[in-house]
């Protein structure tokens, strides 16, 4: 089969099956698995596949068609111009979340120029570490701390920091704040800036959503609770003893969240409050101050 044929019958097949995207699809697993790019394809277009890469390809547009996320079957998924490795431990980095990443990035640079001082930023909820690790890359004079209660996201973590050649960032395995502190003797960890990504799809929704997500991609980083609002809750409040004073905190959200995230911070006590859309004008990202 020429590779002509072979993508051509990636994309009959994924068409047939309803993948939304199928020729891209079709196009990114046959740049992944027969490792010809889309310039190299010109040229070989004509060519023989061989043998074992035709089998690899149509295994893996088999998947495909099963609903199986794309980024999983490769294994991983760019954001913002950095490799992260995927699997079904992890969140698949999502093209909302360049908002946070690069909101926190210019607060970042202004908050080191006026303070000039090593900025310490702790990313909640980390996931794959794409928020940090993006962080970390590009601020290189701060030190970053990616928590999340998933050992396997923690351990997938490590690795993407590896991959990208981030040292100054670490991760921890907890349950939100609870290995960043002492209640009993009121003594915790602080940082200037706070970046989370919380879980917060309500959970009657979460069925409703692609197969591709509500199948196979992790419901613990998935389920915000009933009304989807139960990390904002939960790092909001936590959130004032762990900032310093005049520090920084940023929440990725809900299309349809900012008003309720909005008067809970309020509640709490959070000052200069100010929410920023995403390129189709919805509200993505609420940025609040401590006192």
């Amino acid at each position: 089969m020429k590779f002509t044929e072979l993508v051509r019958q990636g994309q009959i097949n994924l068409v047939k099956a309803g993948i939304q995207d199928a020729d891209n699809d079709a196009w990114i697993l046959m740049e992944t698995i027969c490792h010809v790019s889309k310039v190299d394809y010109f040229t070989k277009m004509r060519e023989e596949v061989p043998k074992e890469y035709e089998e690899e390809y149509f295994k893996a547009i088999a998947k495909r068609t099963t609903r199986y996320p794309l980024q999983y079957i490769i294994g991983e998924w760019e954001f913002m111009g950095l490799r992260f490795k995927v699997n079904e431990n992890v969140l698949i980095p999502r093209q909302d979340t360049e908002v946070l990443v690069e909101y926190a990035i210019r607060n970042i640079v202004e908050e080191s120029a006026k303070k000039g001082v090593k900025l310490d930023v702790l990313d909640m909820c980390t996931g794959t570490g794409c928020i940090g690790i993006t962080i970390a890359k590009n601020c290189p004079d701060v030190f970053v701390t990616g928590v999340d209660i998933s050992e396997e996201a923690v351990d997938i973590a490590r690795e993407n920091a590896v991959i990208n050649n981030v040292s100054n960032i670490k991760f921890i395995r907890s349950n939100l704040f609870q290995k960043l502190g002492d209640d009993i003797n009121r003594v915790y960890r602080q940082y200037d800036i706070i970046v989370s990504n919380p879980p917060y799809i309500k959970s009657s929704e979460i069925d409703k959503l692609m197969p591709e997500v509500k199948n196979h991609e992790p419901r613990l980083a998935l389920d915000g609770s009933e009304d989807g609002l139960e990390f904002y809750r939960r790092i909001s409040i936590q959130s004032l003893h762990h900032l310093k004073p005049d520090g920084c905190i940023l929440f990725e959200i809900g299309y349809d969240q900012a008003k309720p995230v909005l008067e809970l911070m309020v509640r709490d006590g959070y000052r200069d409050l100010k929410t920023i859309k995403d390129l189709t004008g919805k509200d993505r990202v609420i940025v609040a101050h401590k006192w």
